[in-house]
């Protein structure tokens, strides 16, 4: 039977059909529902997981391939200033020091431990481990013998109450597994994306310190535009590249959010 079909029997014994509400067939019935949502709720976290373990693989792979060639290019320019490439966005960062270019390559360096550790592109659950501490079925109190021999209407409207409660707290666990599942793949397919042209800035930049040297000053504006441009790309791989994807609560990080939008902005300004 379904939860409302227990609620039904409910409220025809809080109106007077007593024989609506024997304990044991309420109770029979919420443990079923209680094995139905343990089931829902399994298939729902088993399918997010899926998605962030690929979202991971796509990760470690990045940071531990193409931006380690990133950095280790990046590494070798002098004279880097992307004041020079005013027209894009992102980049004032990296004016300050290089600091977010150590902070890639610190991260590159950690997903390849992962790989080193692991022996192969495994996931390792950047997202995916809080899914088992907030995937838990909730708790639910059936109804006491002596409420239904007395017809005690309050503890009947109480059990009613638990109910509609526990079945909105099951449905909007699964919602929010079906959001994570969707925005781990909408964030893969980003990285995805981000990485085509991450792979050909890297040439570009190859390109042009095989032929001009390493000294930012004597490089045209055009390839400062493309090595900016590069950079920019790769501020957004390492921003959706962050070890945490998920807040405590199952919720996407604001910062992952924000960097989604920007990779979205940012190839439909790059076109095909």
């Amino acid at each position: 039977m379904s939860i409302s079909f227990i609620l039904r029997m409910i409220a025809g014994a809080v109106s007077g059909n007593s024989g609506s509400a024997r304990p044991e067939n309420i109770n029979g019935e919420v443990e079923r529902a209680k094995r139905r949502a343990t089931k829902r709720i399994n298939r729902a976290k088993v399918r997010a997981q899926d998605e962030l373990g690929e979202l991971d693989r796509v990760r470690i792979t990045l940071m531990s391939g193409d931006m380690k060639k990133f950095t280790s290019l990046f590494a070798q320019m002098k004279n880097v200033d992307f004041h020079d490439c005013d027209t894009l966005t992102g980049l004032d960062h990296f004016n300050k020091e290089r600091k977010n270019w150590r902070e890639m390559e610190k991260l590159s360096a950690k997903a390849m431990s992962v790989v080193t550790l692991a022996g192969a592109v495994d996931a390792v659950g950047f997202g995916a481990g809080v899914l088992d501490q907030y995937a838990k079925v909730p708790d639910i109190k059936g109804l006491d013998a002596s409420a239904a021999d007395t017809h005690d209407v309050k503890a009947l409207k109480d059990m009613s109450e638990r109910l509609q409660e526990f079945q909105k707290e099951v449905k909007q666990m699964c919602i929010r597994m079906q959001a994570v599942r969707h925005e781990a793949r909408k964030t893969e397919d980003a990285l995805l994306d981000l990485s085509d042209y991450f792979e050909d800035g890297i040439d570009d930049i190859r390109a042009i310190m095989n032929e001009e040297g390493n000294d930012w000053t004597k490089y045209t504006p055009a390839q400062k535009i493309l090595i900016g441009r590069t950079a920019q790309i790769a501020r957004l791989i390492r921003a959706l590249s962050e070890v945490r994807f998920l807040n405590d609560d199952a919720t996407l990080r604001p910062e992952i959010q924000e960097s989604v939008d920007a990779a979205e902005e940012l190839l439909d300004e790059l076109g095909a």
